[in-house]
């Protein structure tokens, strides 16, 4: 490996690196990343929206500010690959390479010079958002796509909705989705003192009772809502709040395990989430990206060695909050009166979540 390179830039989710500080957006404002909720995590928080201190603040100093390099907007636009692939190319052994961007035209010139620069026999370890993905490996736009043209037939049975995230913002668009979706809804919470905090055999008997609820749901054609309680519950250090992170984590697993009942979909929100309960409780070694249910929202199938073969598996970014067209033009058909204002862009992740779960009912 001759470099690491980091690039956060994620265009759906509101994600911008402009001259080295990463910003969050947050309607029409554009909010440093070190002075969001994201950045008070207890087990992952951090307090540098410069990506270069970043990198010192991570690394509890083994890399120095001064020691990451960069690459600018204005070498990617006005210099363009070639001056990428230069400039990564005379990275020392080892270091670290920020990448600033914030257009998709920006991550698809920086991907270019990076290709020429793997050409030339230079190997890189990224850590990116997904609008890196796509310009690495050449995906062209799609148009969202819809339970029809995965060929699915008419499925009876209920979807299952998994929520492990636990920032205000996810709390908010929770609640917004109980009440859009009251009576269509099944709603299951799991308690975290009980899983996290409490014997054994009350882990046990919680895991259990969400279950057997689970089943009874999918089964009877109700989508169902599964979601960590809202209190958010940490240790006294950050080693004590990610050991308590990983027990929320391995319940929602088993949970997600031992639900036998095939739902209809599966669709999973927040990052660590969605990856335990495709690999380890789902069991799937591959899936299929078939395209997005909602910009920047990846639908799956899961492949033939999953427990659920071909189930649509919709992955929710937390920090997905951009209103979505197509939700927007679906409220104005169903809500002739619906407006758009400031005080509903907190409901738009999961008006758009509403507008899947209408979609996935074949």
């Amino acid at each position: 490996m001759d470099a690491w390179i980091i690039c956060p830039f994620f265009l759906q989710g509101g994600r911008y690196t402009i001259d080295d500080i990463h910003y969050v957006a947050d309607s029409e404002r554009l909010i440093p990343a070190g002075e969001t909720e994201f950045a008070k995590d207890a087990a992952f928080g951090y307090t540098s929206s410069n990506l270069k201190q970043w990198v010192e603040e991570k690394t509890k100093g083994g890399i120095l500010e001064n020691q990451v390099s960069t690459i600018s907007i204005s070498l990617l636009r006005k210099e363009g690959p070639d001056a990428v692939c230069q400039l990564l190319c005379s990275l020392e052994k080892g270091s670290v390479c920020i990448v600033n961007a914030a257009s998709e035209r920006d991550m698809n010139v920086f991907a270019a010079g990076m290709i020429q620069a793997e050409l030339q026999g230079k190997r890189f370890l990224c850590r990116t958002a997904a609008s890196f993905v796509s310009a690495r490996i050449g995906i062209k736009p799609k148009p969202p796509i819809r339970p029809n043209d995965l060929g699915l037939k008419r499925n009876l049975a209920g979807g299952l909705i998994v929520v492990g995230s636990y920032v205000p913002k996810t709390t908010k668009q929770v609640d917004k989705l109980r009440s859009q979706c009251a009576q269509s809804l099944r709603v299951i919470e799991v308690s975290v003192e009980m899983i996290s905090l409490k014997s054994t055999e009350e882990r046990d008997q919680e895991i259990s009772r969400i279950v057997e609820l689970g089943n009874a749901y999918i089964q009877s054609g109700r989508d169902t809502l599964v979601v960590t309680s809202r209190q958010l519950i940490t240790g006294k250090t950050p080693e004590e709040s990610l050991e308590i992170n990983y027990k929320v984590s391995s319940a929602l697993v088993e949970i997600v395990r031992r639900i036998d009942s095939r739902p209809r979909y599966i669709l999973a929100k927040g990052g660590i989430t969605s990856s335990d309960l495709a690999t380890k409780a789902l069991e799937a070694r591959r899936a299929k990206v078939m395209g997005q249910a909602l910009a920047g929202v990846p639908l799956w199938q899961l492949g033939p060695e999953s427990r659920h073969p071909g189930v649509p598996y919709i992955v929710f970014p937390v920090l997905l909050q951009k209103w979505s067209r197509i939700g927007l033009a679906l409220l104005e058909v169903q809500q002739k009166n619906f407006s758009l204002t400031r005080r509903r862009v907190a409901m738009q992740l999961v008006l758009s979540m509403y507008i899947i779960l209408r979609e996935l009912k074949l």
